[in-house]
């Protein structure tokens, strides 16, 4: 016969149940359920959380009905077998050299399976959260949900934090919303999630746009023009006073990544101001909404670039802002559109600062972008070899320059004397240095590339120094301004003469630019930078030297020449 359990026991088995749930939930973020076995069932998707909740103050728990977006990064299908494409596509001993793959390739054979976004989507849905865009390539899931929504999902909180802003003295108090700890997924999605972007608002890239540190440095130059800029370098476009070659870009689509807008009237008045007549079409791409704000970054992107490749028409993916979720939608945007051959971005962050998740989530979006022949140039930073802008001085370089998949545009410090290019070193805020993560791809070697197993940066440089820097028309006023940001969409530009030259998309510039820079023509394809380093003001760096060095790659371009060395290597392939 049963017997008849107790009131009072049974009170006392339910309070029991209680306070073993609530510990559960405290410790594990998902309940008694994950506390009777679940949370064995999980996997942490270690350093997604910002170093920054460790030096802030915790304000409140946030609002649980507050809405967040995020953006579930997935990982490639048959990776191995696409990193070997890649590598064939790059070598022109190979028979796949330059014949580079379809959107529609691409997700059929290197996408993730539609069955496994299935069970991302699945997992998602039933903790409430809304899936509002399924990308074509499967690389991401866009999603949208409340604070509990996102806290049950991931079994991590979700609180307010608070921490000073600025210099002594001058220090305001900032607010951001964080996640407490590393969010959680079901085992069965351990390989196919790569990383949860957004459950933080702090997360985004910065503009690499400088202005001059002392505004009366080098007074004797004035801002360089669009025509200063292509003389100096040799670039055959109409702007070189000194050359005979006249590239338009036409028939090629370049594109600018960018967080928030530009005032068009700023742009056609730089332009009409240096006599820059453009025939090619700007065409706008906003990314998760359109942003009424504008900011110099992209009005410099789209007046310099634009400057130097008069016919092509120029795609602008503009991210609502900056943050991660909106720029890796940015980038995917345009490699699944497959307009452009060549694009730029000027926005990045120190690798730490990134971290290793984020950068995975974009790199295999620029491992797509390669396997179409898109060739990508990035800024590699404007605080030389201190990327992570901290008081403790440590070596850092920026992402996403420091992609095996990217080109990274350092800076240097360029003299005109009567119209020509006098002289040039380092510019000391030009990023450069040795990746913590990327593995050194086979084609980084040659005279002054170090030995090592990780991708080292810059590749090639421009100038950059604020101090000798562009002009800017901005907001209705003229200004001086520089850093990589500058350099980045110039050389971008002239790839895009390069592809027009070639007759077709080259791909990814590194393989090509470190060729170059091997061959017996290196001397004449770029302008070597030997003094100078890139130590920011703040410390020692990496000095300049004979061949390759960190804050210079190669060196800056002599345009034709490069151009007259990529058609003759490629002149059978067209």
């Amino acid at each position: 016969m049963q017997k008849k359990i107790s009131g009072k026991l049974l009170g006392g088995i339910i309070a029991l149940v209680a306070i073993v749930s609530v510990c559960a939930w405290y410790f594990t973020g998902s309940g008694i359920g994950s506390f009777f076995g679940f949370r064995n069932s999980e996997v942490v998707l270690s350093g997604s959380t910002p170093d920054s909740v460790e030096d802030s103050s915790l304000v409140r728990h946030a609002d649980p009905e507050r809405r967040i977006e995020i953006v579930i990064g997935l990982n490639v299908r048959n990776e191995a077998d696409l990193d070997n494409l890649l590598e064939r596509q790059a070598d022109p001993q190979s028979p796949d050299y330059l014949k580079f793959l379809s959107v529609d390739d691409f997700v059929r054979l290197y996408s993730p399976a539609q069955t496994d976004v299935d069970e991302v989507v699945k997992h998602l849905t039933l903790n409430g959260i809304r899936v509002k865009q399924i990308a074509r390539n499967r690389l991401l899931v866009h999603a949208e949900g409340t604070v509990a929504q996102m806290e049950r999902a991931f079994h991590v909180t979700i609180n307010e934090y608070s921490y000073f802003a600025g210099t002594a003295g001058n220090a305001t108090v900032k607010t951001f919303y964080s996640n407490d700890r590393d969010p959680s997924i079901p085992a069965h999605l351990k390989d196919v999630v790569v990383s949860v972007l957004g459950l933080n608002d702090l997360d985004r890239l910065q503009s690499r746009a400088v202005s001059p540190r002392n505004p009366t440095a080098k007074a004797s130059q004035a801002a360089l023009s669009p025509s200063d800029v292509a003389t100096a370098y040799n670039l055959p476009n109409e702007n070189n006073r000194a050359g005979s070659r006249k590239l338009t870009g036409e028939g090629v689509t370049m594109a600018i990544v960018t967080a928030e807008g530009y005032n068009k009237s700023d742009v056609e008045g730089y332009w009409q101001h240096h006599g820059v007549k453009r025939n090619g079409r700007v065409i706008d791409v906003p990314v998760n909404g359109t942003t009424k704000e504008v900011n110099e970054e992209t009005t410099l992107d789209l007046e310099l670039m634009g400057s130097q490749i008069l016919d092509a028409d120029i795609y602008m993916y503009i991210a609502y802002d900056a943050k991660f979720v909106n720029f890796a939608l940015a980038f995917n945007q345009m490699v699944v559109d497959n307009h452009a051959s060549v694009m730029s971005v000027s926005w990045g962050l120190c690798e730490r600062g990134t971290g290793w998740l984020m950068m995975k989530t974009e790199n295999a979006i620029f491992k797509q972008a390669a396997s179409q022949g898109i060739a990508l140039f990035a800024s590699s930073g404007d605080d030389g070899v201190y990327d992570c802008k901290e008081k403790k001085l440590r070596w850092e370089v920026d992402f996403p320059s420091s992609s095996p998949y990217v080109t990274a545009v350092g800076g240097t410090t360029l003299t005109i004397k009567d119209g020509a290019r006098s002289s040039e070193s380092a510019w000391d805020g030009s990023g450069g240095g040795i990746s913590s993560h990327f593995v050194r791809p086979k084609w980084q070697d040659g005279k002054g590339v170090p030995s090592g197993d990780k991708r080292v940066s810059a590749d090639v440089s421009m100038v950059a120094d604020p101090s000798t820097g562009y002009s800017l028309y901005y907001d209705g006023k003229w200004a001086k301004i520089g850093g990589t940001s500058a350099s980045g969409p110039q050389w971008a530009a002239l790839w895009g003469l390069s592809v027009q030259a070639v007759g077709k998309r080259l791909g990814p510039a590194n393989a090509h630019i470190y060729r170059a820079g091997r061959s017996s023509d290196a001397g004449k394809i770029f302008f070597d930078v030997v003094t100078g380093m890139n130590g920011a003001g703040r410390g020692p760096g990496y000095k300049a030297a004979p061949g390759w060095d960190y804050p210079t790659g190669w060196g800056a371009p002599d345009g034709e020449a490069l151009i007259r060395h990529l058609e003759g290597v490629n002149k059978t392939t067209k």
